[in-house]
């Protein structure tokens, strides 16, 4: 029995803790049918100039505040997301991609977005799907519906998601909201929660 971090529901921050990527994978039965690929709707946080801010406590580092920006739209569903925090010298630049019922996050836009699924519109209880974070691929998996959670931002009704690694001891939990994105996350290694959004 191990116990290993965990660092995912919001893949920026493997970035910060780790210089790398959770860029979380979907087996082939799970991808969006070809041409779905570039709407919003199904996520409506996906908007440009929206904005998050978290605080983070981890196991690794001091406490640290951690802020999140859609800064500009580089085609219909696609946006380039800044992310900065005191931890770092300068933000840190990602693609958020909307393709149907996913969103994908990447590093490039020449990443294949099928391959990097990060976050799913309003999974039912039961979902699973497999994530890459960290290079050990794990099991994410909808355990509960419509859970409030109060965090100085203010109170959502969030999927709870579990994250575990095979053999790891700590099975994580990510509180996901279908209107504005995620809320909070508890791991055994790291915690983090809204504090505040701008829309």
């Amino acid at each position: 029995m191990r116990f290993k971090s965990t660092i995912i529901g919001m893949p920026y921050l493997a970035i910060i803790l780790t210089s790398s990527l959770n860029l979380s994978c979907i087996s082939d039965d799970n991808k969006p049918e070809e041409g779905a690929c570039g709407g919003s709707e199904n996520f409506p946080y996906m908007e440009e100039g929206n904005q998050w801010t978290y605080q983070l406590e981890s196991f690794f580092m001091d406490d640290a505040e951690m802020t999140v920006t859609i800064a500009e739209p580089l085609e219909p569903g696609k946006f380039k997301v800044l992310i900065d925090s005191d931890l770092i010298d300068e933000p840190i630049e990602n693609i958020w991609f909307s393709c149907g019922e996913n969103i994908s996050q990447m590093n490039t836009a020449t990443d294949d977005p099928l391959n990097n699924i990060f976050r799913k519109n309003d999974p039912a209880i039961g979902t699973t799907w497999e994530g890459n974070n960290n290079n050990d691929v794990g099991k994410y998996k909808v355990i509960d519906k419509n859970v409030t959670v109060i965090t100085d931002a203010g109170s959502f009704v969030c999927d709870k998601i579990t994250f575990h690694i095979e053999d790891a001891f700590n099975v994580d939990t990510i509180y996901e909201s279908s209107n504005y994105g995620t809320i909070k996350y508890d791991g055994i290694f790291l915690k983090y929660e809204l504090s505040y959004k701008s829309f």
